[in-house]
């Protein structure tokens, strides 16, 4: 394999890899409030699930014609070509179904049969819709056409009323949610909003379950891809880039994904005694009228502890 084919696969699986992760982290903390009138957000706030959804079925896609051409070099010495597949999710999840992989050995053999859940194939077919359908453009054509559904929102709001989390992802929805009410009482007692705000801003954004389960249902179809990626570029002696090394990000379980890939915590237990230690010292200040600035009547929420009620 010349040096330029190595160092392109390594960067399409960089870039792949990170349009996935991001694009699931963008999907899993979008509004989810089930106490706005109509169910309606402002379009600030549903903006988000357009570049989340842009993001990770950019990335699935070039995960899956990665899978292809990697499978296809280290059986036949030879880079298929995967264009033809153009962005039909549908096609390529098909395609890499039907790849055999028994010449392989997988670190996680169960990742490479097609995920089951409760959105089967209804999901892919929606993300389809979006990535080289109707829903890709939906906005821009209603401009110029009446007959133009709106649809990608509606639809979100609808897979997320079937999606259930595990009681491991709930825990690190709370625990992140104690991060940022954390960061959120050092910064203001030492006066540092306006420094800390671009830092605090991202660290106190939340996770909402609904959208939680629909974006970890994303992730394990592209873990499915990832892994294949992993295997058929393990020591191949084809002269592949092991691949692994680049996509690992992806084929960890679905909790553990959550925990740190999307929510960002590094360790749960060190996180969890310290966020515990803050919140049984931590000593609200008082503003320069003498009024304590935790006080319930200024601030909507109180802070939490970690074994606290779940924040969704």
């Amino acid at each position: 394999m010349n040096e330029r084919w190595w160092y392109n696969l390594v960067a399409e699986s960089q870039f792949a890899t990170e349009l996935v992760r991001s694009g699931i982290a963008r999907v899993c903390s979008l509004p989810m409030s089930a106490d706005r009138p109509g169910g309606q957000v402002g379009c600030d706030e549903t903006y988000p699930l357009n570049v989340g959804l842009h993001m990770y079925t950019s990335g699935l896609e070039r995960l899956c014609k990665l899978a292809l051409a990697c499978h296809g070099f280290a059986t036949t010495g030879e880079f298929p070509k995967v264009r033809k597949y153009s962005h039909k999710l549908s096609g390529l999840l098909k395609a890499i179904e039907d790849l055999d992989m028994s010449a392989f050995k997988p670190y996680y053999p169960e990742y490479l049969k097609r995920p089951g859940d409760e959105f089967g194939d209804e999901l892919v077919e929606w993300l389809e819709r979006y990535a080289s359908g109707d829903g890709r453009y939906e906005l821009l054509d209603s401009l110029t056409r009446d007959d133009v559904e709106i649809l990608t929102w509606d639809v979100w709001v609808q897979f997320c009323s079937r999606g259930v989390v595990s009681d491991d992802v709930k825990e690190s929805i709370s625990i992140r949610y104690a991060m940022g009410e954390a960061l959120g009482n050092v910064t203001v007692a030492n006066d540092l909003e306006s420094v800390a705000y671009p830092f605090w801003e991202s660290t106190s954004r939340s996770f909402h379950a609904p959208a939680v389960a629909v974006g970890l249902a994303m992730y394990r179809r592209a873990r499915w891809a990832a892994e294949i990626i992993g295997a058929t570029t393990h020591y191949t002696g084809k002269g592949l880039p092991i691949l692994r090394e680049v996509v690992n990000v992806l084929t960890q379980t679905t909790d553990n994904f959550f925990t740190y890939e999307v929510a960002g915590i590094s360790d749960r237990e060190p996180v969890v005694e310290e966020l515990t230690r803050h919140f049984e010292s931590f000593i609200p200040p008082e503003d320069e009228e003498g009024v304590d600035w935790a006080d319930e009547e200024q601030l909507d929420t109180q802070p939490v502890t970690p074994d606290s009620a779940d924040h969704q």
